[in-house]
């Protein structure tokens, strides 16, 4: 297998979601203004090297290909980033593998390095302690590097995806299986550094309240509902669920319910040019066609009439 190359801009989440290769993948975009995101992929016989940008606050929830494990660091992350219920630092080494679907929350431009490797190639790359130590830190998720080890790691990912210029200059059939190698040794030889438990308990039953409040919202954004039907449904108080929310969502009840309605009305609008806006809004809603409008605007820096215009003349384009 020759290495393969592959970019992918993007000007909206939907469209981002997609741009990984057999990765399962959802965004909702929580931040206002106009998206913009990028995706490379370099495809060798071992594995793939990533880079992923995106430059709004976003939450993702994101699974890699079947059989495959990936390992990421932040180039650039802005404060307040969550992953997996865990700050996402601009030292954090994040651990996924096709078992779990993990919860990322960005709260602004977020730039991420990284590789995706299968089981296989895993556990012919890696001696058995090096296999043991990444067992843990898949279970942890993610751990923060010091910070030259963190360097280190993140130059390494970077020169290997700055060789997609001349692709050859990857050489071999095992770039990313002495990628991987290099990058498990050095996070093992962190100061300071343990891998014992997963998302400390407390912090899992309040993302667990969050999940029930977000599943509740997706059932119901057709629905009038208000916080107290979210608590009651999350089984939380008022004053919890505000604070759950701040803690990993970086945003009130009220401010996620209204961008999962702005999300879902503009899936609506490119699913067909034909949608009568005033409908969407009432549908999911908002008060009046204006109300929708001024809200859609402020999101997405785009009048709701635009995306019709824009997606009736690409209709291939969901």
């Amino acid at each position: 297998m020759a290495v393969q190359v592959s970019e992918h801009q993007s000007k909206d989440v939907d469209d981002q979601a997609k741009a990984l290769n057999g990765w399962h993948q959802s965004y909702e975009q929580l931040g206002a203004g106009r998206f913009s995101g990028f995706a490379r992929q370099i495809e060798t016989p071992d594995g793939v090297l990533l880079r992923e940008i995106t430059n709004r606050s976003l939450r993702e929830h994101i699974s890699p290909p079947k059989d495959h494990i990936a390992i990421a660091l932040p180039l650039r992350v802005d404060p307040g980033a969550v992953f997996a219920g865990r700050p996402l630092e601009a030292n954090s080494l994040v651990f996924l593998n096709s078992e779990q679907e993990y919860d990322l929350v960005s709260t602004g431009m977020l730039d991420l390095v990284g590789l995706c490797v299968s089981r296989e190639m895993v556990a012919r790359s890696l001696p058995p302690a090096k296999l043991a130590w990444l067992d843990k830190a898949e279970r942890e998720r993610s751990m923060v590097l010091n910070a030259d080890i963190a360097q280190d790691v993140r130059s390494l990912l970077q020169v290997l995806n700055q060789q997609s210029v001349d692709p050859e200059a990857l050489g071999g059939n095992d770039s990313v299986g002495r990628a991987l190698s290099h990058t498990v040794a050095m996070a093992m030889s962190s100061d300071g550094i343990e891998l014992t438990a997963v998302v400390p308990r407390r912090a899992d039953t309040r993302m667990k309240v969050v999940n029930r409040a977000v599943d509740f919202m997706r059932a119901n954004l057709h629905n009038d509902i208000g916080v107290a039907e979210i608590c009651a449904a999350a089984c939380t108080s008022r004053r919890s669920l505000q604070y759950c929310f701040e803690e990993f969502l970086r945003c009130t009840p009220q401010a996620y319910l209204r961008a999962l309605r702005l999300n879902e009305a503009r899936r609506t609008l490119k699913l067909s040019a034909d949608q009568p806006i005033t409908s969407v809004a009432t549908t999911l809603g908002f008060s009046s066609a204006s109300h929708f409008t001024r809200h859609y605007r402020l999101m997405f820096e785009e009048l709701p009439s635009e995306t019709l215009k824009f997606n009736s003349c690409m209709p291939g384009r969901l």
